[in-house]
């Protein structure tokens, strides 16, 4: 086959795998790749370009995150004709390594397919939406009626007056409460107010490491960390997974090949895979933390969703371990406020970052969510909507099978493998065609292993369990092809 486009040479700095992508996007700015052109197959553009299958592969799921191609199976992969991500490269010019989308986002960008809405669940004019995790929307709290209360309050004064970067101190209170909440120790004078859990991930990274040193994360990870990563120039360095978490023995090797700083981790519920460490397992990462000196930053934000509550690494390597005390994803969406409970040594520098990001977390934020952990509104939320998530993966593994899905009984997702003859991405493309959004496990990976084939299903995306029903039913009927 013809190839219509240049070709990254083996000089061209960063993975191989990034420069395809860069050279198909340049190729459709330009227009050398007209919608609908079809790509070479995987093996002859290895064999062009001199690199692995596997590289091409990366590449092309790379080129299909930033909606510039499209998979078809049993045809081959083609550039995008309808895809609003190559419209907004044709009309606007739209950089190629933006982020992935955030709430709200229209579900042609990032890991999520674009859909064939004709072919929506119920005949809907959008997809139903397995893609982005959340709180059940429909269960989320009064905020009319916490407004009202705050426009009463004696101290709305404090919110709109001067204070350092830490937060005021009834809100670092209610910080460390939550921190504990998590199972880590921890007093007022710990914790940083941030705006939210993406914050004070930002926080955590910027203020701890510089330019140039290596972060240890899961293989399969949370995926703002790709691009916080590259915005602040530090490596990620992917270590295995297995069925009971983080792989403290690869950990060590990694660490023993080359100077990692920190580790990035997440132990209750690992996201994608929903993966537990048991306790053994966190005594097995602390020791290696602490024999290498390695910085932890804990950012389980879906660990209150599940019944195991076990100590953070935090707890176990206090003099190592940063936790990020998340919010919205267990309460609401649109709450963005974050608490992170950090070694005493640390809090200059992470209270610095916090200035140079945002000066101050919105105090607004902060006093919502006080006022909501103090009347029982936080813990009444999270009841809600574990006992919703409860009843729709009793749902998950009626319509898939209770073996076919990796699942929490309370978790708000689950991660499904997939087999052999699917590919993630093209499962996800499929998928969409048919009305359903998922998350393709391209978009988790991290490095150039070949990761799972698998997708993350949220179960609190769909409005009613009769919408999920109906995806789940969509999702079977493609396993089965």
């Amino acid at each position: 086959m013809t190839i219509h486009f240049p070709l990254p040479g083996p000089g061209t700095p960063g993975p191989r795998y990034l420069a395809l992508a860069d050279a198909i996007e340049a190729a459709v700015r330009s227009g050398a790749l007209p919608p609908g052109a079809a790509l070479p197959t995987h093996r002859e553009l290895a064999v062009a370009m001199g690199v692995t299958v596997g590289t091409v592969t990366r590449g092309y799921a790379e080129a299909a995150r930033r909606g510039l191609v499209r998979g078809e199976r049993g045809r081959g992969t083609f550039v995008g004709q309808e895809h609003e991500g190559f419209a907004r490269l044709l009309d606007q010019g739209a950089p190629s390594a933006a982020p992935g989308p955030g709430p709200g986002a229209p579900p042609a960008a990032g890991p999520f397919p674009p859909p064939a809405l004709a072919g929506a669940p119920g005949g809907a004019a959008t997809p139903l939406d397995m893609g982005l995790t959340a709180a059940y929307q429909h269960l989320g709290p009064d905020l009319g009626r916490v407004l009202a209360h705050i426009a009463r309050s004696p101290g709305l004064a404090d919110l709109v007056g001067r204070h350092g970067a830490r937060g005021l101190g009834r809100h670092r209170e209610a910080g460390a409460a939550w921190a504990r909440a998590y199972g880590c120790p921890a007093r007022p004078a710990d914790v940083l107010v941030t705006a939210g859990a993406q914050h004070a991930l930002l926080v955590a990274l910027g203020g701890l490491l510089g330019p140039g040193e290596r972060v240890a994360v899961e293989h399969l990870t949370y995926p703002l960390v790709k691009p916080l990563a590259k915005r602040l120039r530090l490596h990620l360095v992917p270590v295995a997974l297995d069925a009971h978490g983080l792989d403290p023995d690869a950990l060590a090797r990694a660490c023993a090949r080359q100077r990692v700083r920190a580790l990035y981790v997440m132990p209750a519920c690992q996201n994608p895979t929903t993966v537990h460490m048991p306790e053994y397992r966190r005594h097995e990462v602390v020791a290696v933390c602490r024999r290498f000196g390695l910085r932890i930053i804990e950012d389980d934000v879906y660990a209150l969703t599940v019944d195991e509550t076990l100590p953070p690494l935090a707890a176990l390597a206090p003099e190592l371990g940063c936790l990020v005390a998340a919010t919205s994803k267990v309460l609401c969406d649109s709450l963005r406020v974050a608490f992170l409970r950090a070694p005493a040594a640390d809090l200059p520098a992470l209270e610095a970052a916090v200035e140079w990001t945002s000066w101050k977390a919105a105090p607004l934020m902060a006093e919502v969510f006080t006022q909501w952990l103090a009347d029982g509104t936080v813990q009444r939320t999270i009841a809600a909507n574990r006992a919703e998530a409860g009843a729709r993966n009793a749902l998950l593994a009626e319509v898939l099978g209770p073996d076919t899905c990796r699942a929490r009984l309370t978790g708000y997702f689950a991660w499904l493998p997939l087999p052999r003859r699917w590919r993630a991405v093209e499962f996800a493309a499929e998928a969409a065609r048919r009305g359903v959004v998922v998350a393709h496990g391209e978009h988790f990976a991290v490095g150039t292993a070949q990761a799972e084939q698998g997708v993350r299903l949220s179960l609190l995306g769909a409005r009613t369990r009769e919408a999920l029903r109906h995806g789940l039913e969509t999702l079977a009927g493609l396993l089965r092809l």
